[in-house]
């Protein structure tokens, strides 16, 4: 048996990465970006005006003079007009081109116009480039605005927009199969007999991967039936990126998983990790087209299915996609707590925000590792580490969200 964290080490030191495809921009929406996006012109691509007023010469102002002749108007859009002299001045619009020999802009509120002239109250502070957006402030011709391996948000599309790219290479989307095992489960639309239950964990493994992004997810349900199991999951394998199967995974007399993925050339990297829930989860690799591909095998009962999903699976596809490493959160423990298992312990907990801005964490206790209805109630879970039995209220514990 492994621990927690040698677990996630063969699991994260495992993982390649997928291959890539290029989509059209308003696609790629929480796509893992695969290429460097750079600057085609500097931006913004001349001067500026950030505000409604008018553009003059800040000399002319800071010298004595209080009244400009208007000499026409700057539109955003317009091609650049420019001054008459440097007594004039010329209305101009929020996002408009600096006319040529003005460096600054007034905002309208501080300008009287009569008679088409402008006219200015002393006590104006004017330098160059007031209100103004300078020429190559934000960035360069061929600076690079974003780099590879980062998730794609609104604020991508609008850099990746600004440079004309209306296509972007990006990690492909996986195909995920989940394979719910066990002749106990029943489908969702069924009435269960009194010792059967409705299939919960591949809907909740599915909603939960697609929550993260993960948007190519199918389900299977496969009997406890050794021949059968073997005929479906090797049909999976011949098509799916990645496979993850819930339940047949434990020592029990009907758990074939293990003996059949083995039987089909998948290769075993670990099982049993000194955890709670989830001790008997499995994971291995299965080589196609010269690609490796990951297969988790997780337990059966809901709550070790969904932490083990979450602690595990998910950062192993998200860094197979070459997303970023999502940072650590921690939360303090709102109670005392003792547990004296040599196992690192997965806590379910509810979240609160303080004023003072900390977080807490209070662990939920749930029956068995079956009870999903009370970690409903919860917002992710605390991992409280082995070879340690106390853990007292205030301490700070790496926190888990599930994913939303």
């Amino acid at each position: 048996m492994i621990t927690v964290q040698e677990a996630e080490k063969l699991i994260l030191d495992s993982i390649g990465s997928i291959e890539t495809e290029e989509i059209a921009l308003e696609k790629a929406l929480g796509r893992c970006l695969r290429e460097s996006v750079l600057a085609d012109r500097s931006l913004p691509p001349f001067d500026r005006a950030t505000m409604d007023g008018i553009a003059i010469n800040s000399s002319s102002y800071n010298t004595g003079l209080r009244k400009f002749k208007i000499c026409g108007t700057a539109a955003a859009g317009s091609p650049q007009e420019a001054l008459s002299d440097l007594k004039s001045a010329m209305e101009i619009m929020t996002g408009a081109a600096l006319p040529l020999h003005a460096d600054c802009v007034v905002k309208i509120e501080d300008v009287e116009i009569k008679g088409g002239k402008a006219l200015l109250p002393d006590g104006l502070k004017l330098d160059f480039h007031t209100a103004v957006h300078s020429q190559a402030s934000d960035c360069k011709t061929g600076d690079e605005l974003l780099s590879p391996n980062v998730k794609i948000s609104a604020k991508e599309i609008a850099i990746a927009a600004s440079v004309g790219k209306s296509k972007l290479l990006v990690s492909k989307t996986p195909k995920i199969t989940i394979v719910s095992t066990g002749d106990e489960l029943v489908s969702i639309d069924q009435i269960p007999e009194s010792h059967q239950i409705r299939r919960s964990n591949d809907a909740t493994l599915g909603a939960a991967l697609e929550s993260a992004g993960f948007q190519e997810v199918n389900l299977v349900h496969i009997p406890d039936d050794p021949e059968q199991i073997e005929t479906e999951l090797r049909q999976i394998l011949s098509s799916c990126d990645a496979l993850i199967l819930a339940g047949g995974v434990s020592k029990g007399k009907f758990d074939y998983v293990p003996e059949i993925l083995a039987k089909l050339g998948v290769s075993i990297r670990f099982q049993w990790v000194s955890q709670r829930p989830g001790k008997p989860m499995w994971y291995g690799q299965f080589s196609r087209d010269g690609s490796r591909l990951p297969v988790f095998a997780l337990p059966g009962n809901p709550v070790s299915c969904f932490t083990c999903l979450r602690r595990y699976v998910v950062p192993a596809l998200e860094k197979w996609l070459q997303m970023p490493a999502s940072k650590p959160v921690y939360a303090k423990i709102s109670h005392d707590m003792s547990f004296k298992q040599e196992l690192t312990l997965f806590v379910p907990a509810m979240i609160e925000s303080r004023p003072s801005g900390e977080l807490w964490a209070k662990p939920l206790l749930f029956n068995t590792s079956g009870d999903f209805i009370s970690v409903a109630k919860t917002d992710g879970f605390l991992e409280l580490p082995r070879g340690r039995k106390v853990f007292p209220e205030g301490e700070a514990f790496v926190f888990y969200p599930w994913p939303r």
